[in-house]
Parts: structure tokens; C-alpha cells; sequence
């Protein structure tokens, strides 16, 4: 039994490699992009015997890397996923399964890469609470483990940081569970990691 969290910014990967964990070790695999994390209990989840989850996101998913036993965190460089994300759109288009098609597809692209861009390259300019007043928060409101009314209050507070800003707010943010966070930033980690998983 195994728990993964996989994190990442647009066009890095996460659902690839969670699909491909989640056949090979036969557990349940959540795209957090496609969960309704408001209805769906996101410490449900977490409390499961075994899972892979993926997304961008944290605050909500405070539970989830708690109960993880392993938080990977998938990086590229800008220009590799610029060019993804523009594959992705393509392919889905040409598929049909274009969840945004037309002109507010291309409006929607726009704005992906140029948030995409953003997250990658660290460059958020408005102003955002310290990762240390996170901290702060956390140790103030909750006991040992998250628990639903928890990640309730914290989303409430803070949900403005769902989608973390940039890449360096979510290594700083995962600091604190350092002796499970795995870091994939090219293809020679993603196939260490996939030998050592995926081919046991």
C-alpha cells in the first residue's frame, strides 16, 4: 500500500505519470482537476488505504500530503512546457475532447501559458502571506493530523493560495515534509523514480 501526491505546474506531467503508477501498482488515482474538492471530502481521500492524487494545487490537499508517503514534485523548463500545453490543446481539438473549444479555447490557452509562464519562471508580483505565516496558521489551528474542519477553516482563510503562485512557493511550502518530497526536474529522476516504482 502506497500513497503518492503528485504536484506540478501545468504541462509537467502529473497526469501521465499518476496514470501510469495507478496501472502498475493497481490503486485508485485521483486528477484533482476533475474532483469537485467542495463536495468531494478531500480527507476521505487522504484517510484511504492506498491512492495517487495530482494537481497544482495546495491548502485543500493539506490532508493529502500529510497522510502521503511520498510528494513529487514534477518541474520542466518553461519552453518545454509552453510547448505541451499548445500540444495538448492541439491534440484535444483535433479529438473533439476540447473542454474549451472555439474562441474561448484560445482565450483560455492564452491565459494558461501566460500563468503557466508565470508560475514557472517566479515571477507573482502581487502581494501574498508568508509561507512562515502559513506555518504560523497551521500550528495554531490544527492538532496532529488535518482534519476535515481543518482544511474547511484553512481553504476559508486562505484559498486565495490554492493555486499556489509560483514554483518556488510550493518547494518552500513542502519544506516541511522534506523527508518525502521527491523532486523530478528531467527525464535522468523520472526514470530513476519509474525503475524504483514501476519496475520492482
Amino acid at each position: 500500500m502506497v500513497k503518492i501526491h503528485i504536484i506540478g505546474g501545468s504541462g509537467s506531467g502529473k497526469t501521465t505519470l499518476a496514470q501510469r503508477l495507478s496501472s502498475t501498482l493497481q490503486i485508485p488515482h485521483y486528477d484533482l482537476d476533475k474532483v469537485n474538492w467542495k463536495q468531494e471530502n478531500e480527507v476521505d481521500i487522504a484517510e484511504q488505504p492506498d491512492w495517487i492524487t495530482e494537481g497544482i494545487y495546495l491548502i485543500f490537499t493539506e490532508a493529502m500530503l500529510y497522510h502521503a508517503d511520498h510528494i513529487i514534485v514534477l518541474s520542466a523548463p518553461w519552453p518545454v512546457l509552453a510547448q505541451r500545453i499548445i500540444r495538448r490543446h492541439l491534440l484535444n481539438s483535433l479529438r473533439g475532447t476540447q473542454a474549451y473549444p472555439g474562441l474561448n479555447g484560445i482565450k483560455a490557452l492564452i491565459k494558461l501559458i501566460k500563468d503557466t509562464r508565470r508560475y514557472c519562471l517566479n515571477q507573482y508580483e502581487q502581494e501574498i502571506p508568508s509561507i512562515q505565516h502559513l506555518l504560523e496558521y497551521i500550528e495554531a489551528h490544527q492538532g496532529t493530523v488535518p482534519s476535515r474542519e481543518f482544511v474547511k477553516m484553512y481553504v476559508e482563510a486562505y484559498g486565495n493560495l490554492v493555486a499556489p503562485p509560483t514554483s518556488q512557493f510550493v518547494t518552500e511550502y513542502l519544506a516541511r515534509y522534506k523527508e518525502k518530497v521527491i523532486f523530478i526536474n528531467n527525464r535522468t529522476d523520472l526514470k530513476r523514480f519509474e525503475a524504483h516504482y514501476l519496475n520492482k
